[in-house]
């Protein structure tokens, strides 16, 4: 009985040093509201937190530029890559469900009246996007981008904004929460002409381990249905734009 007793007890602290487990998760760099690099926060960050902790690990965050995220997954550093595009699918690594929508669009000065309603308009005027833009906005936008002298692209979104305040860009192209963000903290908070052109655009994370997959999309779909999953965007995007599908979700009953 008091070998079973300490056996008991044995497995208990062993569980307990299984479930504090760190597990690191790969990571972009500053891009508030959805990653804040100085105190370890953003939508993205404590989405990501959440469902690490909820399948049993200590999530520890590695921010790397989004260009390396892959890469180093691949090259045996971490153990989950964020932010990967739903229409990778290379072998050797595992995928799972949408976690993040962003929702891409391109912004004016409403003074300006620009007529733009198709990404080809934008070859007309001078264009500071995101990095990596004329790789994800669908091939017309890739045209555009080719052809135009007056495109440009930057990691600092911020300045985007910036930029186009004080006239040295005609339009800037981003995601939608992040310019509210920056938006915010403009002395001119309005002004705008909104120019809704892309579709959302979804992400996963990928993995080498399908059984940490499996585990993620468990967690991933416990998070998606609770009221926390709403309180988290409302605090970070004033209002709830983050609906997915869950493959888990569809398949029951």
């Amino acid at each position: 009985m008091r070998l079973t007793w300490m056996l008991g007890l044995l497995l208990l602290f062993c569980s307990a040093l299984l479930s504090a487990a760190p597990l690191t998760v790969l990571v972009g760099q500053q891009k508030p509201p959805y990653i804040n690099t100085a105190n370890i926060s953003g939508y993205e960050v404590e989405l990501l937190a959440e469902v690490v902790s909820r399948m049993g690990f200590e999530p520890v965050f590695v921010f790397v530029p989004n260009a390396r995220i892959k890469h180093l997954l691949e090259q045996g550093e971490g153990d989950i890559a964020s932010l990967q595009p739903v229409s990778t699918d290379e072998t050797g690594l595992f995928y799972s469900n949408p976690y993040i929508r962003y929702q891409n669009i391109a912004v004016s000065l409403a003074k300006n009246e620009l007529v733009i309603s198709h990404s080809s308009d934008l070859g007309r005027y001078s264009v500071l996007a995101f990095q990596n833009a004329r790789l994800v906005l669908g091939p017309d936008y890739t045209d555009m981008a080719q052809i135009s002298g007056e495109y440009r692209e930057t990691v600092d979104q911020q300045a985007q904004l910036k930029m186009l305040l004080q006239q040295r860009v005609q339009v800037v192209v981003m995601d939608r929460n992040i310019f509210n963000h920056y938006r915010l903290q403009a002395d001119n908070a309005d002004g705008f002409a909104i120019h809704p052109l892309f579709n959302t655009t979804l992400y996963r994370a990928a993995f080498r381990d399908a059984a940490v997959q499996r585990s993620f999309d468990r967690a991933l779909l416990s998070v998606m249905l609770d009221s926390w999953y709403q309180r988290l965007q409302r605090k970070y995007f004033g209002e709830e734009n983050q609906t997915l599908h869950h493959k888990l979700l569809c398949s029951e009953g």
